[in-house]
This record gives structure tokens, sequence and C-alpha cells, in this order.
């Protein structure tokens, strides 16, 4: 089949580029080339994730982090048929930001004159930028323009409106008594504030939003996704609920580990049985009835607790969902005996999602990629600083 997209590296990194294929849920393989090296790069797509990459005899994870090294070249896209198991099994956004932290960290070598930046001149902060796809202006009502530093949300302020970022970069923060915490940082497609937020009278802001340089934001229309909505299954209400809950909940855990607030994790899995395992390939997706459940990591330095889960949340794998947590990033567990949980219908949800607007599924995407990025930046060991030279 022909070049369905092509480019330069330097405008368009492979971070970036994984963003677009993630959010259109593209097929096909993706050719990069770059001057300062004799080998052709290429990452394999299905349904908009990764599954393999091809790179001067490595395969698999190894090839795919090498090649975000490759900071300057050409790429192009084929749509074409992928039938190959899944040789990297993480989400998106854990591929980009592990891969970015390496190239920072110079485990990756940069080949290209161009280093990878992130973070900003004002915070100095190392959280990479969160893209969406191209914005439906259908659901624009309107365009508000904002100076570098303006506050456009304030942590504990009623307020129900959502918008869409259409030029520029907005940071979200964490208000503690010790100062804001840098949670996030979205660009172009990405959205601020929550869906929960557009459906609940009276709603609490739970982070601020300030501008991070001159920024260009589109109120998006939240009278027609009400609607939407209200047409809505309540077990795919339940989905959506449950994942912006889980989304708080991780980033009140980042604020803890930023503030070095000593949280105990070590005895989570006591008197717990397993109810998804860590790096499963269950497929199935569940609605607690009765009863708790835990979603924990397992990593180099111990367990640590992601989310809490009561009844009316969900867990497992819901299709158009990659969440960087169970079942290949993390473990289900609950007390022996006590949990009670329904299957979830995964193809009615699915019929259901894809009967949805562009703007409704990337603002659940959007929802899903913000807790994959909170998740791998909680799991992501503090670098220490290096005493004696500045």
């Amino acid at each position: 089949m022909g070049i369905s997209l092509s480019g330069d590296l330097s405008y368009m990194s492979l971070g970036e580029l994984v963003q677009i294929f993630g959010s259109n849920g593209s097929t096909g393989i993706l050719r990069l080339m770059n001057k300062y090296n004799d080998n052709l790069g290429e990452v394999h797509f299905f349904n908009g994730n990764p599954v393999n990459a091809i790179c001067d005899k490595k395969q698999g994870k190894d090839a795919l982090y090498m090649l975000f090294g490759w900071t300057e070249g050409e790429f192009e896209f084929n749509l074409t048929n992928v039938n190959e198991k899944d040789y990297i099994k993480k989400s998106r956004m854990e591929i980009m930001l592990e891969g970015s932290r390496m190239v920072d960290d110079g485990v990756i070598e940069k080949v290209g004159p161009v280093s990878f930046k992130r973070g900003d001149k004002s915070t100095g902060n190392a959280l990479p930028v969160i893209s969406g796809p191209l914005v439906d202006y259908m659901y624009v009502v309107d365009e508000e323009d904002y100076k570098d530093g303006q506050e456009i949300i304030k942590q504990g302020k009623h307020g129900n409106w959502n918008w869409v970022v259409l030029d520029g970069i907005v940071e979200i923060r964490k208000e503690t008594p010790k100062g804001p915490i840098p949670i996030l940082r979205v660009g172009n497609g990405s959205f601020v504030g929550s869906i929960a937020g557009l459906l609940t009278k009276n709603n609490v802001r739970s982070a601020s939003v300030v501008a991070d340089g001159d920024v260009q934001l589109g109120v998006v229309d939240s009278q027609r996704l009400s609607m939407e909505y209200a047409r809505l299954s309540r077990e795919f209400k339940n989905i959506i609920l449950s994942l912006d809950k889980r989304v708080k909940q991780i980033t009140n855990k980042l604020v803890e580990i930023e503030l070095m607030i000593k949280t105990d994790d070590s005895n989570i899995t006591k008197g717990k049985e397993i109810i998804i395992k860590q790096g499963s390939n269950k497929k199935d997706a569940f609605i607690v009835t009765d009863g708790r459940a835990f979603v924990i990591r397992k990593t180099d330095s111990g367990y640590v607790l992601l989310a809490t889960l009561e009844e009316g949340d969900f867990f497992g794998s819901i299709p158009f969902l990659n969440l960087g947590q169970e079942p290949d990033s993390a473990h289900v567990i609950a007390p022996k005996g006590q949990l009670v949980h329904d299957v979830v219908d995964c193809d009615l949800l699915q019929s259901e999602h894809d009967k949805l607007s562009a703007t409704f599924k990337n603002m659940i995407e959007n929802t899903a990629i913000f807790l994959s990025a909170t998740t791998t930046l909680s799991c992501t060991p503090k670098k220490k600083k290096k005493k004696g030279k500045k």
C-alpha cells in the first residue's frame, strides 16, 4: 500500500508519532531513516499500539527505545496488515515516558545533533507534553486566550466547563501547603477538565491549571457531551466515573511522592489474593459489586498502591482503554474470599464506544493517557540530586 504519512523527525518526534497513531487506532508500519545511522528503523502498530520494533539487529522494546534517540531524520507510515505477537506489552504513555527518560538520562544514544527537550523555563520540571488528536471544531463553542502564567482553573473552586488546547501548553498542578506540585503538561488536542466534571453539579476542581506560555483554548460544548453521556448504559457510565476516580487517586499518590510523604505499601499483599496478575494476557473486565480491591504495581523497589476499588468500580482489560495499569503493568488483589464482582460485557461496551462522537472518544482516551502518565511517573524512582557541581 502507499505511504499514508511522511515527514521530518526534527519536526515530529517518535513520541508524537506514537500518540498520533494511537489516537487514530492505526495499523501499519512506521519506517524511520537517519543520516547518522546506516540502519532502517521500523515500528509495527496494531490498532494504535506498538507491538514490535526492529533496528540494528534488535527487536521489541530494545529496538523501540533505541529509536527514541533518532531526533533527526525522516519517517514514513504505511497502512498495512500487521499480524505478529505483541513483543512490547506496554501502554503508549509508558513507552513515551520511558523512552524520553532514557534519552535524557543518557541510557539511549542520541543519533543526531538535536536533544529531546522537556520541562519549561519557569519550573524546570521534567514532564513531557501530552498532546491529543486533531480538534473537532463542531464541539468548540468559543475560544479563549491566556497569557503566560495566567491561571485558567483554580483548585477548590467550582466549575463544570471543559476546554481543548488549540495552541500552546498548559500545566496541571496540585496546590499543597508546601507550594504547587506540577503533575502533567498538556498541549494541542488535549483536554483541560474531566468528563466527570461535566456531569456533576457544583463540581469542585481537584487541581489548578496554568498557561505555560501564551495559550489558546477552545470551550467544549458541554451540553452536547452531556446529552451523549445521558444515552450511555449504566455500565459505561460507571466505567467513565471509575476512570476519573483512578486519575484522582494516582494524582494524590504522585503528590505524596513529590512531598516525600512516607507511605508504607510493603504489606499491601498480606492476607490478599491475586485476582489479576501483573503481566498477564487476560482480556476480561469486571465490575466490583461488593468488597474492595486494590491495584498495585510490583517495581524493583517494592509494591506501589495505585488505586483502591469499591462498589461500581471496574478492573481488568477494557478494549478501548490503555490504562498503564492492569493487566499488563499491575496486579489486582483483594482480601481472600471477600471480593464480589460481575463480568463486564466488553463487546457491548465496544459497540457503545463506536457510536460516540470523536470528541467524546478523545476525552475518554485523554483521561486514560493522563492515568497512564501519572502511574508511570509515580512508579519511576526520583533521581537524587548530585552534591558538588551544579
